[in-house]
């Protein structure tokens, strides 16, 4: 049997089509990072809102608002693993793109995420609550603003 010649153009279209289907791949498995915009940095919530024992959800702000007791605590719903926004569920919150699972305070509760959910800065000001934005803010927030805040 006899081997068809390849052309050079042919060779060409091969590792064309190979490097765009290598770049489609890339954009897929990486982690989005500062998936934000130019919207408002910060999402105002009255307080009275976040239901006892419960978890106020804000999937378009990339946001969970969470009170255990008198403590509430603000979640980036980005999950840690590859940055799809994770769904509430009656136990916590789950990751529909390869099924991480999270307790409602966000520490993981199966893989394969590799950390707990971001923790947000919280800000009261009279009977409101300010967060800033999910999905990459957590990561622009201090250390020492991530702990949960008493609830007077």
């Amino acid at each position: 049997m006899a081997e068809a010649p390849r052309s050079r153009r042919s060779a060409l279209e091969a590792l064309g089509l190979f490097l765009l289907g290598a770049a489609g791949l890339w954009r897929f498995l990486t982690p989005r990072a500062g998936a934000g915009g130019a919207r408002s940095a910060f999402v105002q919530i009255a307080e009275k809102e976040i239901p006892e024992d419960g978890a106020l959800v804000l999937p378009q702000s990339g946001v969970a608002v969470v009170r255990e007791g008198e403590r509430l605590l603000a979640l980036d719903l980005g999950c840690t693993h590859l940055g799809c926004t994770v769904t509430a569920t009656a136990n916590g919150f789950t990751c529909p793109c390869h099924g991480s699972r999270f307790s409602s305070s966000g520490e993981v509760l199966a893989g394969p995420a590799p950390r707990p959910l971001g923790r947000l800065a919280i800000q009261r000001e009279g009977g409101f609550i300010r967060v800033p934005r999910g999905r990459g803010a957590g990561a622009e927030v201090p250390d020492a603003l991530r702990n949960p805040v008493g609830v007077g």
